[in-house]
């Protein structure tokens, strides 16, 4: 529980987390670390229900930013936690006044990945399905990737625990998901089964694959304690990300995708918007490390320019029709 930061180092932490299983998965990660990192810290984990997990209509549906972290960064703004883990890629672009990032830790595969379907490669499954196949997914992004690549299957929305949809796809009430590699590795399930996006092509939701630790922004004592958990590469990727994406302001409702890859001291990012019919935009962006903010918003001014303008404008003017989950 917070207390006013003495500039001593705590003993006992508590981790505001989402209550869902693989939220609790990727918090005991951290958890984990920070007991190796400091022997005899007690750490306790604060499991918070939100927005996102109570209310289960498309994403589309539900009005607002944060779905699935306003609630948890609550728990830091009123002190009933000293730390709160996200997956960085559902942070809004703007954090609550008197929050940061604290710590970044090494990221997992940020590509997206093909369940079902048959064929070589991801691409193959895709493009092998019958006309008319469900598609399971619950990303707008994936929504017109997926549009894109194929305008005669159905994206059908595809919410519920990991077991469940890999369940659906096996049971034939879809024909094939499009899902995160991150999740199914850090829970175990279903990583077999899948084949890779490109995440050159089909990119990646930006902060795919990281996990983002929050804390309040006088709390040097607890940002001591996240230091040694912390992994440069994967900061600077992120930083540059979130910069495409407030550029653009990106949420659930925008099929906006970023990806950063660290090389030395390059930074190369690729950055995608796209609307349901199948049009779609593509840069890429490379420079020295030092300039990966910068290139974030400079990447998202070029998509702008090229017609990111004119889908902005026609998302923010209506709501794209949803198929029911099945």
């Amino acid at each position: 529980m917070r207390t006013p930061n003495s500039g001593s180092i705590p003993e006992r932490l508590t981790v505001a987390s989402r209550g869902s299983r693989l939220a609790l998965t990727q918090t005991m990660l951290v958890v984990d670390d920070l007991r190796a990192a400091h022997p005899g810290l007690e750490v306790e984990v604060l499991e918070v229900s939100t927005t996102g997990d109570k209310d289960q209509r498309p994403f589309s549906a539900i009005s607002g930013k944060g779905l699935f972290t306003t609630e948890v960064e609550r728990a830091l703004l009123d002190g009933r936690a000293d730390l709160a883990v996200h997956s960085a890629k559902d942070l809004t672009a703007e954090l609550a006044p008197g929050c940061r990032i604290g710590c970044v830790p090494p990221r997992a595969t940020r590509s997206d990945v093909v369940v079902g379907g048959t064929g070589d490669d991801a691409m193959d499954r895709l493009r092998g399905l019958p006309p008319g196949s469900s598609v399971g997914t619950s990303s707008m992004r994936r929504r017109a990737q997926l549009a894109e690549v194929r305008r005669d299957v159905a994206a059908v929305e595809f919410r519920g625990n990991l077991d469940t949809r890999l369940e659906k796809v096996n049971k034939g009430v879809v024909q094939a998901a499009i899902l995160a590699a991150a999740g199914m590795e850090r829970l175990g399930v279903g990583i077999d089964e899948a084949m890779i996006l490109d995440p050159q092509w089909w990119v990646p939701a930006p902060g795919q694959g990281v996990l983002a630790v929050e804390i309040m922004e006088d709390r040097t004592d607890v940002a001591t304690l996240l230091a040694p958990l912390n992994d440069r590469a994967a900061e600077i990727e992120l930083n540059a990300e979130r910069a495409f994406s407030a550029r653009l302001e990106g949420g659930c409702s925008v099929p906006l995708g970023c990806t950063a890859v660290l090389d030395g001291s390059t930074i190369v990012l690729s950055g995608y918007l796209g609307a349901l019919d199948g049009r779609a935009i593509r840069e890429s962006l490379s420079g020295s490390v030092e300039q990966g903010v910068e290139m974030g918003v400079e990447l998202a001014e070029a998509i702008l320019v090229s017609g990111g303008e004119q889908i902005l404008s026609e998302i923010e003017a209506r709501t794209p029709p949803v198929v029911e989950q099945p």
